[in-house]
């Protein structure tokens, strides 16, 4: 007997189903751009082995990220982003703009990652943000020039 697929309003609730939870959109966050080693996860998140390992499985599960294991003495494993993992991640990388520009702006929010942190760098999740917001504000800046000169 097959089972029916569960039903979603939008795609958004699809999608916001997938990564719900605190620590999943944070740990595409941190595996953006290379891999990490469950140990530096821990560190970075500030969380529990079990947490974190629940969170991998069901996103492995997902397909949004990969796990590799290593032959060697001790054994160790590395996680790192699918091809899903880091299309999701790019529709992320907006909604962290979205949300900051939101809060900055109604003031009904404070976002624990402050420009203090992200100038010193003591937060991972706000170094990969910061790094990767700068390269997605060029392209913005480049695709309004080219809509602007495209216009003319």
């Amino acid at each position: 007997m097959s089972q029916q697929p569960k039903m979603y309003n939008t795609g958004a609730d699809y999608a916001l189903a997938i990564i719900g939870g605190k620590w999943k959109s944070v740990i595409l966050y941190l595996l953006a751009g290379h891999p990490r080693r469950p140990s530096e996860l821990v560190k970075q998140l500030g969380t529990s082995y079990k947490v974190l390992s629940d969170q991998l499985r069901e996103m492995t599960d997902d397909g949004l990220i990969a796990r590799k294991s290593f032959n060697t003495i001790p054994p160790h494993v590395e996680y790192r982003l699918t091809a899903e993992g880091e299309n999701l991640y790019s529709a992320l990388r907006y909604l962290n703009y979205w949300g900051e520009q939101r809060a900055a702006a109604k003031g009904d929010a404070k976002i624990m990652c402050t420009d203090e942190m992200k100038q010193v760098g003591d937060d991972g999740l706000c170094v990969v943000t910061k790094k990767h917001l700068h390269h997605w504000r060029q392209e913005i800046v480049q695709t309004k020039k080219q809509d602007e000169a495209n216009e003319n």
